[in-house]
């Protein structure tokens, strides 16, 4: 296997193992949220040795964790996936808390997710946190769908495809941030080609990748500019 595949399969590995770390402190955060018993003095304030006092700190840290491993796969959904990886297992530890009895849906609780937000019941904690589920989906998914477009991640799947290093030159705007360039690259043959296409100003601070057409390479209709991925954490 060589280096950089090898590299690739132990950040997938970390990746899935902090995802199931950060699934359970936030399940357990919740699910045993009731059970919390806290000591207070006038003097140090209230604090607890129990695990789930300390679980949404150590949630919101995994998360923080997560994010940075999983970027090179996700791109700009990773903050939209974090958030609802968090939200959903929250969830999950207070559904379950209500189906074994541990809690009623007008218990109220202190239980709090990123910050003390106050005494609530069960039921609104619920209620907020699948609007907080909600919104880490649709965040996750416009990422996506902007990682997509920036790298033509869905073109470059195809076997009529294919990719080099490219170089840009020239600009000529087109407004609302992008303008036509020359996309200049080398084919599987070593022909040289130049190409215009439309990008954003971001791809001329950026090393890019010409995505195009194996049978036509020249053919402006069918040619896209990939950015490539920035280094965020590497295991090489």
């Amino acid at each position: 296997m060589r280096q950089s595949a090898y590299a690739q399969v132990m950040r997938a590995g970390s990746c899935l193992l902090m995802a199931w770390q950060v699934w359970m402190v936030w399940y357990i955060a919740s699910h045993e949220a009731d059970a919390v018993e806290w000591s207070c003095s006038a003097d140090d304030g209230c604090a607890s040795d129990q695990l789930a006092a300390g679980a949404p700190v150590l949630g919101i840290a995994s998360a923080l964790a997560l994010g940075l491993l999983s970027t090179r796969f996700l791109h700009r959904a990773t903050p939209g996936v974090m958030v609802a990886l968090s939200a959903f297992a929250t969830v999950a530890g207070w559904r379950d808390a209500l189906a074994e009895g541990q809690v009623t849906g007008d218990t109220v609780t202190s239980f709090h997710l990123f910050f003390p937000l106050g005494e609530f019941t069960v039921a609104a904690w619920l209620a907020f946190l699948w609007s907080v589920a909600g919104a880490g989906c649709v965040a996750a998914g416009w990422g996506a769908i902007v990682s997509l477009r920036r790298t033509a991640g869905l073109r470059r799947l195809s076997r009529r495809t294919s990719t080099a290093d490219a170089v840009l030159e020239g600009w000529r705007s087109v407004g609302r941030g992008r303008g036509e360039v020359l996309v200049v690259f080398d084919d599987a043959a070593g022909v040289r080609h130049r190409v215009p296409a439309v990008v954003h100003r971001a791809a001329l601070r950026r090393d890019v990748r010409a995505v195009f057409d194996t049978d036509r390479p020249g053919d402006q209709a069918r040619i896209r500019v990939a950015l490539r991925r920035r280094k965020v954490l590497s295991f090489t």
